[in-house]
């Protein structure tokens, strides 16, 4: 028998045993045992398997490419390239540098170029929601259940579960929201406790911070009414403004620090920075530009009393509550016109020239004035000065003087015809 050649007796031994492994409908390479799901199975620990390699043109001269089909591209974007059955694709989106080179339907991570606001979108065509994440944890949200919300941040709106329409932005804002409905938070932790609270608007940061189930609230500047946690329609628009508050309800703050120290003081105003800084209580009025406890303009709702000009708070209580007045005005008034309004015709002095009033003699008044210094009814100088001066009851006691003197004339006239009458009688009997 003649003797083969080893070359040919080693390739006829590698076709008995891929021809045995072919009976098993898999093929092993450097192992005996292929895995049963894989048709060729190739194992090395010190080598690799090498696909064909290849320039983009020669990749493009391949005629009819097998759907599946793989090569090396070795120029212009080289990595792995396989046919999709359409068309030559990278194998994954980092050697195409790109996802979008995968297919021109995705988004690249580096920009799209030739996009239609028609037809091209991030989101969905049905109506599940869109949810953005950062640390695997929500920071954003377009949905159209529960109102349609809108939320953006991290962490933003996280706890919501039957509250509608409700919109957020920024870090935390509207975190522990669970049913509170039609709020707007915008802004680092605005809004961010609030659970129940309806109707609520904070814009900047930790507006309304610890607001939990109060409603109808407006804060628009760095901590105002950061510590509002049950008080209801405030607005406070400033940095700082009404930020002490925490159960009060319907106060107004404008301005930095306005109304800064009120905690659960309800109907108060305050208008300019550091407006009513440490008023604390209820229904007043504060028009400053300062802390200052004299301000421009102040006012007491319950009292219906408002002051202007720097005046001393005991003026203002003495004036309001011992005088009865409802304006205290510190300086002077220039004015091109003043109307007083009369409560009834009894405040006028029409009843001078009633027949039962009684008018003092000349003789009487004089006796009067010279014991008084001052007509009688007349206030005396020092109780104006100690009590001011009235201009409605002064312009009666005013009235009443001048009927009183226009009486007196009368009466003269008629003194004075009745001589004439006299002294004519006696020229005619001398005559």
């Amino acid at each position: 028998m003649k003797n083969l050649h080893p070359k040919y007796v080693f390739v006829l031994l590698i076709i008995g045993v891929l021809t045995i492994q072919a009976k098993a409908q898999n093929v092993g390479i450097g192992t005996k045992q292929p895995d049963q799901s894989a048709a060729l199975d190739i194992q090395s620990i010190d080598k690799g398997l090498l696909i064909p390699r290849m320039t983009l043109e020669k990749r493009n001269d391949i005629k009819n490419p097998a759907n599946g089909l793989l090569i090396f591209q070795s120029n212009e974007k080289s990595g792995f390239y396989f046919f999709d059955g359409n068309k030559w694709s990278p194998l994954s989106a980092t050697e195409a540098n790109s996802i979008a080179a995968a297919n021109p339907d995705n988004w690249s991570l580096t920009g799209n170029a030739g996009t239609s606001e028609a037809t091209n979108f991030i989101g969905t065509t049905d109506a599940a929601p869109l949810t953005l994440k950062v640390n695997a944890a929500r920071s954003g949200l377009i949905s159209t259940v529960n109102g349609s919300p809108t939320l953006f941040g991290y962490l933003s709106g996280l706890s919501t579960t039957t509250g509608i329409n409700n919109s957020s932005f920024g870090y935390l804002s509207m975190y522990s929201n669970t049913s509170g409905s039609h709020n707007g938070a915008f802004g680092y932790g605005s809004l961010q406790n609030n659970t129940t609270g309806n109707y609520n608007f904070a814009m900047g940061s930790n507006s309304l911070l610890n607001n939990t189930s109060g409603s109808f609230n407006m804060a628009v500047g760095a901590h105002s009414l950061i510590l509002n946690s049950v008080g209801a329609q405030n607005t406070a628009i400033g940095t700082n403004a009404l930020q002490s508050n925490t159960g009060g309800s319907n106060n107004i703050g404008i301005g930095y620090n306005a109304g800064y120290s009120n905690a659960n003081g309800d109907g108060n105003i305050f208008i300019g920075a550091n407006a009513g800084f440490n008023e604390t209580g209820n229904g007043k009025l504060y028009i400053a530009n300062s802390s200052t406890t004299t301000p421009l303009i102040y006012g007491d709702f319950s009292a219906k009393f408002v002051s202007i000009g720097d005046v001393d708070p005991a003026k203002r209580a003495s004036a309001n509550t011992s005088g009865g007045y409802n304006l205290l005005v510190k300086g002077g008034i220039l004015t091109e016109k003043v109307k007083v309004a009369l409560a009834s015709s009894a405040d006028w002095a029409d009843y001078v020239f009633d027949p039962s009033y009684k008018l003092m003699s000349l003789e009487e008044v004089e006796s009067f004035t010279n014991d008084n210094k001052h007509l009688p009814n007349v206030p005396s100088a020092d109780e104006m000065a100690a009590s001011g001066l009235d201009v409605s009851a002064t312009s009666k006691i005013f009235m009443e003087k001048i009927e009183e003197l226009t009486l007196y004339m009368i009466e003269l006239n008629k003194e004075v015809k009745a001589l004439k009458a006299e002294n004519e009688i006696l020229k005619n009997k001398i005559n």
